[in-house]
């Protein structure tokens, strides 16, 4: 009975068009917009557009005669420094956009700027900051020996390999498709509650619940029997979802495929206990599906299903946040254990809510 029941879910789910528009359509269609839109805010690749940095320099001054020197070595293909004719045609190229800033170097150094960007700003801090410590370690070495002199103006370089960089894997340098996909099959998992809500409440608004209730069968029969339908129909969902963002948004799940699938089963799980849960308690009211919606896009805000919201506080508030960050860290940081926090996590709310229901359920004469 309890497999005909199931059965009849599944038959009942695959007739209505809003189902896939909701559990298909609008995910698939949410990673596409939202990653196509924000792509460039998960990139850590930035281009540097070409810098001149104009400058005047006095010539009786030490600083400017260092500051002469430093720009001639500091000048590349990427930023170039080139000197003025006058102060005021150093200031006009800054007001016309044909520089990035002009310093005029006498005693000490003036720097002006027209509101530059935070990259063009940061790099010519950077170069600033530069001169202006190997000035200061220049008078210091001259001060203490005058005879080291010579290795500021030949100082040792080092070869090409001498510095070797490594990066790290890491879940913080995915793409905008990769995100959104983990991101969006978790809440797809979270519309769950939704068919908790409706496990029982179709065969009331069907009025065919008079049916089970007078039939040779338990009444826990036909809770289970619609209750797995409900759990079918979403898996299949994930699947599809899993297969999909694999084929065309570049979430290559690999060796992890089955522990990720099992992070998200155990939301599912969650999610319909809960909405289950929540049409008990409420004893079948009919404003119960709005407060499920309001409480799916709470848990997808916190848990930055629509914008990234790192691994705070805030994402640890939300199943949704909890279950991306276990996906993101066995995903891409290969830590398998990072998946017994949300699965363990989700299997215990789900005992509890199901040990609540079975009490409440069994003070009740008909449910």
């Amino acid at each position: 009975m309890i497999f005909h029941i199931m059965l009849k879910a599944i038959k009942l789910t695959l007739r209505d068009k809003g189902y896939f528009l909701y559990m298909m359509i609008f995910p698939l269609a949410l990673i596409l917009v939202l990653g196509s839109v924000l792509q460039d805010a998960f990139s850590s690749d930035v281009e540097l557009d070409k810098m001149t940095v104009e400058y005047t320099v006095q010539k009786d001054s030490p600083v400017g005669k260092a500051f002469g020197e430093f720009a001639t070595g500091a000048s590349g293909k990427q930023v170039t420094f080139k000197e003025a004719d006058s102060a005021k045609a150093g200031k006009d190229a800054v007001a016309n956009g044909d520089a990035v800033g002009f310093v005029d170097v006498k005693d000490d150094l003036t720097v002006t700027t027209n509101a530059p960007s935070q990259i063009e700003m940061s790099v010519l801090d950077g170069y600033l900051d530069g001169f202006a410590a190997q000035y200061r370690l220049a008078s210091t070495i001259i001060k203490v020996d005058p005879t080291q002199a010579s290795v500021l103006q030949n100082p040792p370089k080092a070869s090409d390999s001498a510095i070797q960089v490594e990066k790290l894997a890491s879940g913080n340098n995915i793409s905008a498709f990769e995100y959104y996909a983990i991101a969006m099959i978790a809440m797809v998992m979270m519309f769950g509650i939704n068919s908790g809500i409706n496990v029982f409440r179709e065969e009331k608004v069907r009025h065919t619940d008079v049916r089970l209730f007078i039939a040779p069968i338990k009444k826990s029969t036909a809770i289970i029997g619609n209750f797995l339908g409900a759990i079918f129909m979403q898996t299949m969902s994930l699947i599809l979802l899993m297969v999909i963002s694999n084929l065309f948004f570049g979430v290559h799940w690999g060796d992890y495929a089955l522990v990720i699938f099992v992070i998200y089963f155990s939301l599912l799980f969650l999610s319909v206990a809960l909405g289950m849960a929540v049409d008990v308690f409420s004893n079948g009211n009919p404003a119960a599906n709005g407060a499920a919606t309001i409480l799916i896009q709470v848990f997808a805000f916190l848990g930055g299903a629509y914008f990234p919201t790192g691994d705070g506080l805030m994402s640890k508030l939300s199943p949704i946040g909890w279950v991306r960050i276990g996906v993101r860290d066995v995903l891409y940081n290969h830590d398998v254990a990072a998946a017994v926090f949300p699965i363990g996590l989700n299997l215990l709310i789900t005992a509890v809510l199901v040990a609540g229901m079975s009490l409440w359920i069994r003070r009740k004469e008909v449910y």
